[in-house]
């Protein structure tokens, strides 16, 4: 049976690109499916733009130490929206360069969601389309406990990131190291932040050194 393509991987994340990328240096026709941005959890809501998040706030650190170390520096205020403006253009930047390096690559990018018609046929949106193999490489997304009361009041990592307004005040609940990072991006940046805990330590799962 002659199919559309060799391989087609579900989600342009990570797992998918890889995926991809690594089966057209073998001579395989390729394709992505992706309803959303290019780059999956990583680059749109997860390690890039927390990187330039933690930029700032290290910055922001810098700043209130620089008189310390001979420096005369008036901090007259940080603009949040700017920052965000900033991190979002840079996250667009890398999007951009994805569509047109798969181009280079001859992968196909469907866009649209994807849904299994049969073990060789997704469907996006109204077309379908045949490959050899199918590749699930989904993502994943924050939970929200069901069974912790009211837990949908709060907003999970990927709502952090959706902030368009600095928080006044934050509580941070968990111990690992995301809500580590946030926590002190949050606080270095002027909020004032309580990190909530469950057990006497955090990042429980690092040595000692780094706690």
């Amino acid at each position: 049976m002659k199919y559309d393509y060799d391989i087609i991987a579900i989600g342009a994340g990570s797992g998918g690109l890889s995926v991809v990328e690594r089966a057209v240096e073998y001579g395989k026709k390729c394709a992505v499916v992706e309803a959303k941005e290019i780059g999956g959890t990583c680059v749109n809501i997860g390690c890039v733009p927390k990187k330039v998040m933690w930029f700032g706030a290290h910055i922001a650190e810098a700043i209130r130490d620089a008189n310390d170390y001979g420096f005369d520096i008036e901090q007259k205020g940080f603009d949040w929206s700017k920052l965000v403006e900033k991190r979002e253009g840079y996250i667009k930047n890398i999007t951009t360069w994805y569509s047109g390096y798969l181009k280079d690559l001859n992968i196909d990018l469907l866009q649209g969601w994807g849904s299994f018609v049969d073990e060789h046929t997704v469907k996006v949106g109204d077309k379908t389309y045949t490959a050899e193999t199918i590749v699930i490489a989904p993502g994943g997304k924050p939970l929200i406990p069901n069974e912790t009361e009211n837990a949908s009041l709060g907003i999970s990592s990927d709502g952090f990131f959706a902030l368009t307004k600095q928080p006044k005040k934050a509580a941070v609940i968990g111990s690992g190291y995301i809500a580590v990072e946030l926590a002190g991006v949050l606080e270095s940046l002027g909020t004032d932040t309580t990190l909530v805990s469950r057990k006497d330590l955090v990042l429980r799962g690092f040595d000692d050194m780094i706690r």
